[in-house]
């Protein structure tokens, strides 16, 4: 069964993030590579919970598919790029996973394999949802972005959730963290303020890609 950890970098000090920020570049170039790795994305986050046009420069999110959780603990454990990049933390936070149920791409990309008997699940719950934002409406969503993220904040039931991205304005995504799958759905299917975002993204056609996801979250690393 394929195994999915999602990691948070949380950095403090001028020095620490400088030397995040620039190995960050260098992973645009050089992506992470490992046994048993089967999709990678290392990406900047938003201030705040939500998305926000403004960057968290002490706020980096790790996202890895592997092939089994054996992999995932040997790169965590030997990896000399991941050793360097944590090693610049003030902590580290998270979850692991295996995939639940979801659609859509990223980059084209369909890399998870979903369960097909869909079974129910109590534990706690994940999510991805992201987006490519089509030139043409970058401007439009954007305005609409505050309310949707205040949305989100106070909302019951939510452990934790963080606006991520790969390419600022352009390419987003939140990585959240629900109790459970009703805290979840009364969320994504009757909040006041995501209803309309919705709504808004079906009129406007904001997305030239998107895919959501939903995991099952089988440990939760670290503090928040």
């Amino acid at each position: 069964m394929q195994f999915i950890t999602i990691r948070f970098f949380h950095v403090a000090g001028f020095g620490q993030k400088l030397k995040a920020f620039s190995l960050m570049g260098k992973l645009r170039t050089n992506p992470w590579q490992a046994d048993g790795l089967l999709f990678a994305r290392q990406l900047g986050t938003g201030a705040g919970k939500g998305f926000s046009i403004w960057p968290d420069w002490g706020t980096y999110a790790f996202l890895g598919l592997w092939e089994k959780e054996e992999a995932a603990q040997h790169f965590f454990e030997h990896d000399k790029r991941w050793l360097e990049f944590s090693g610049l933390c003030q902590s580290i936070s998270g979850w692991d996973a295996t995939p639940w149920k979801g659609h859509g791409t990223w980059n084209n990309l369909q890399p998870f394999e979903f369960e097909e008997d869909q079974e129910p699940w109590d534990g706690p719950v994940a999510v991805i949802t992201r987006a490519s934002i089509r030139r043409s409406q970058a401007l439009r969503f954007w305005m609409n972005v505050p309310s949707s993220s205040r949305g989100i904040e106070n909302q019951a039931g939510l452990i934790y959730a963080k606006g991520v991205g790969e390419i600022p304005l352009f390419e987003q995504a939140t990585f959240s963290l629900w109790e459970n799958v009703q805290a979840l759905d009364a969320f994504a299917y009757r909040s006041r303020s995501h209803a309309p975002m919705i709504k808004k993204t079906r009129q406007y056609q904001w997305y030239s890609e998107e895919m959501f996801m939903r995991m099952k979250t089988k440990k939760i690393n670290g503090e928040w």
